[in-house]
């Protein structure tokens, strides 16, 4: 699918195409759709740009609206499609914000330390194939393990999760049933009365924090918490609404929340060295789009989405493979351009919301969020665009003659974390997840 080659269709058109997709769920024709809604998607999403988000993630949760809306509209109803669309795409963006929402804003320093704790964190992990002691991380940062603790602790204080993400191979899975029936004085983590959060709710009124605990604590809606404390529904709307502005005006004017971490912290915390750019960086500079470290990071997270959403996902990994003759073009042209121009290409055949980045040496991977059996569909157009690279000779472009190999697999059916699913790939590839991340190779020839 051509993200920018899509016809522009009429309304009437575009009422043909849900009716055909309403009678038979050809993802071709859902497609075609979603191509018409672009414009619409990324201008609601720029209207959430203040939440400190990337445009390009508001903008794929929009399109993750978008498709639910496709799936979900009747046309018998007479509504206006794209009227339908626009509840689903502004509820999904406002359901992925709260998702990744704080209601406590950490201090710059904190959020500093809390960085290059998480890279040391993932390093360890990576190093032990476990989650790494206090200890360990105490070592690798210089800084007493007592310190290593109050700062861990105050990572969830400052966290409002999520309990939807939540699968059996989380660790420390916690028990919704369990939760939503603890109140908020229930809160036992160390450094809680250091941060007033249960302080800040006894300054509200009564029914604001009766209205707020039914809502944010025990799970409640707004229907259910005016019909069991006898009020309308406006005024707890009014609650709600007025109790979390005072609340979040009381924790921001808060002094005594930094000033006690930072008594805790600030006399260990040790001196931080910049890490370099290409740590920092999620773009990976010869192709020009995502690197491998991003790709995991936002695997993890689709993961989690789809888990939420209950919806499929297929990951996809090409590698290629160029010809034995591939040294005399190599003389002409860097491979870097070579990868660089397939990396394009692939970038602009596949949807917006598909994720797009290098994997290994001459290795791409795709996330393709709602997608399982069309797959099949995208790794036929992936080996088209391989085989098609050309390179520039003279006064002519002269085809390598390069190869895909393909590897895919989907969630939930082959593998339920991130981590399985790139080895499932991998495996469907025929290849081992080390020998395609192999560094020292130059290239890869095809069989």
């Amino acid at each position: 699918m051509l993200v920018g080659s899509a016809k522009k269709l009429t309304e009437e058109e575009i009422q043909e195409r849900l009716a055909a997709y309403a009678e038979k769920a050809d993802p071709a024709i859902r497609d075609e759709i979603v191509l018409q809604y672009c414009n619409l998607v990324e201008s609601i999403g720029r209207r959430f740009v203040g939440a400190c988000e990337p445009l390009e993630d508001l903008c794929q949760e929009g399109y993750i609206g978008l498709i639910a809306s496709v799936d979900k509209y009747d046309v018998s109803k007479g509504v206006k499609f794209s009227t339908y669309a626009t509840h689903f795409i502004i509820g999904q963006i406002k359901h992925y914000l709260r998702d990744k929402g704080k209601i406590i804003k950490e201090p710059a320093w904190l959020q500093e330390l809390n960085q290059k704790m998480t890279k040391v964190i993932e390093s360890l992990a990576h190093k032990f194939n476990r989650q790494p002691t206090e200890k360990e991380i105490a070592g690798v940062m210089q800084m007493p393990e007592s310190a290593v603790v109050d700062l861990l602790t105050t990572r969830e204080v400052f966290k409002v999760g999520t309990l939807d993400g939540d699968n059996e191979e989380t660790p420390n899975r916690r028990d919704p049933e369990k939760i939503k029936d603890d109140k908020v004085v229930a809160f036992q983590l160390p450094l809680e009365d250091k941060i007033v959060l249960e302080t800040a709710m006894e300054r509200l009124k009564d029914i604001e924090q009766k209205v707020i605990s039914e809502h944010y604590y025990k799970g409640h809606n707004q229907t259910e918490i005016a019909k069991k404390m006898g009020i309308s529904c406006n005024y707890v709307s009014h609650l709600l609404r007025n109790g979390t502005k005072k609340l979040r005006k009381i924790l921001a004017t808060e002094e005594i929340r930094d000033a006690q971490i930072q008594r805790t912290l600030v006399s260990a915390r040790p001196t931080i060295v910049p890490p370099p750019r290409e740590d920092i960086n999620v773009i990976d500079n010869a192709t020009g789009i995502y690197n491998r470290h991003y790709l995991e990071r936002r695997l993890e997270e689709e993961i989690s989405r789809a888990c939420r959403s209950k919806y499929k996902m297929a990951l996809v990994l090409v590698d290629i493979c160029l010809p034995e003759d591939t040294e005399k073009y190599l003389r002409l042209v860097r491979l870097d351009d070579v990868l660089y121009a397939a990396a394009q290409t692939i970038r602009a055949s596949v949807r917006k919301m598909d994720v797009v980045a290098r994997f290994g040496q001459t290795s791409f991977a795709l996330i393709l969020p709602h997608t399982a059996g069309h797959a099949v569909v995208v790794a036929d157009r992936l080996r088209a665009i391989v085989s098609a690279i050309e390179i520039e000779s003279g006064r002519k472009t002269v085809p390598i003659g390069a190869q895909a190999r393909i590897g895919m697999a989907k969630y939930p059916i082959d593998a339920k974390n991130y981590r399985d699913l790139i080895q499932m790939a991998c495996r469907d590839m025929g290849v081992d997840l080390d020998e395609l991340l192999e560094e020292d190779v130059s290239f890869r020839k095809a069989a």
